[in-house]
């Protein structure tokens, strides 16, 4: 079932909407026609930014990069037709010229040319990856699905790069942006930077009730929840209340002092069984970032594997790893801090993606 939450309209021509940088992909640096593509690319309010990492990071189908006009083209290479099983999730990093480190973070905004249907193309974001919302025409072809976890634009018609196939993604302060791509084989996106393709009459949509400020915690129906104990408000979100759960430096199997953190997640989610979870892991920014990232990623799964093997429907928590993109304090790449600073940054949150189920209780 779709749900939708209308944020704005456009009126007398204009539209209301946030800041976002423009950015122009000037060619293929390389890897052009393979699932890693480094691109160039220019914006004439980032002086840092030179280069966008194209990547397909997981399957189970595949696709490659290729430059398209001034735009990243990504071409499924799918076994399996139909949603959802021609799945294959990309990412885009902005990175400086050195084509490692990561520009600090903007507002962006992804249009994608067509998503054609039905049940041949949609595009997904996670509500919890910094996303303002999605963008349609107004009236359009696609179904918009704001349920969390995820923002997604599914294709009912295939109109060939009809103008109410597009679909706009905007991001608060990333420099970051990964997306669920589902197409059949051959099937095309093109991820337009500098509003080369236009949406007339533009409609809005936020995720549905994705975070704790969508709720007043103070009503009647939340006090017989003990709050404090077991969750805090952290920038808007409904977080687990755990102590800091610590790897070895280079490790992800799980410590004996963090199997203690864990229990707490796990008594939680069999107090409460409707909450679904989102474990975010975070580095801090010694190491290249790439490997940082790579880092988050297997700490995330190693911490979701052991709640899963302790009876935890695996459909109730996912995971996602952020290296060190999503930094507490100034503790970036060549800054020097302390140790006590840098153990601010190697962190893992859970969030409760659906907060609004705790007042049926």
């Amino acid at each position: 079932m779709f749900f939708v939450s209308v944020l704005f309209f456009l009126f007398g021509g204009n539209v209301i909407a946030q800041n976002y940088e423009l950015v122009t992909v000037t060619g293929v640096f390389s890897g052009n026609e393979t699932d890693d593509t480094m691109f160039k690319a220019t914006s004439p309010t980032i002086p840092t930014l030179a280069y966008i990492r194209a990547q397909r990071i997981a399957g189970p189908q595949s696709g490659v990069f290729t430059q398209s006009g001034d735009n990243i083209r990504y071409t499924a290479i799918s076994k399996i037709a139909g949603i959802p099983g021609n799945l294959s999730k990309i990412r885009f990093s902005f990175l400086q010229s050195d084509k490692r480190s990561l520009i600090p973070p903007n507002d962006f905004r992804f249009v994608i040319n067509d998503i054609d249907g039905p049940n041949n193309e949609a595009l997904a974001t996670n509500c919890s990856a910094n996303v303002r919302f999605v963008g349609t025409a107004n009236p359009t072809n696609l179904k918009i699905d704001n349920n969390p976890p995820d923002l997604n634009a599914v294709g009912t018609a295939d109109e060939n790069e009809g103008s109410t196939s597009r679909v706009m993604f905007e991001f608060d302060n990333i420099s970051i942006v990964e997306f669920d791509n589902y197409a059949n084989d051959g099937y095309l996106k093109d991820f337009d930077l500098d509003d080369d393709y236009p949406i007339a009459t533009p409609l809005f949509v936020e995720c549905l009730n994705s975070f704790i400020d969508h709720i007043d915690l103070d009503n009647q129906e939340y006090r017989k929840i003990d709050f404090s104990m077991e969750f805090k408000n952290i920038n808007g979100k409904l977080i687990i209340n755990t102590n800091p759960i610590y790897f070895d430096r280079d490790k992800y199997n799980i410590r004996e002092d963090a199997i203690t953190e864990l229990g707490k997640v796990l008594k939680i989610m069999n107090k409460y069984p409707k909450i679904i979870i989102e474990l975010q892991s975070h580095t801090d920014s010694r190491a290249s970032d790439t490997y940082n990232m790579e880092l988050s990623e297997n700490r995330a799964k190693a911490s979701i594997d052991w709640i899963i093997n302790k009876g935890i429907d695996s459909t109730r928590i996912m995971g996602k790893g952020f290296g060190e993109t999503k930094l507490v304090n100034k503790c970036s790449n060549g800054v020097k801090c302390s140790e006590t600073e840098h153990q601010l940054n190697r962190r893992t949150e859970f969030i409760v993606l659906n907060p609004e189920v705790l007042k049926q209780l």
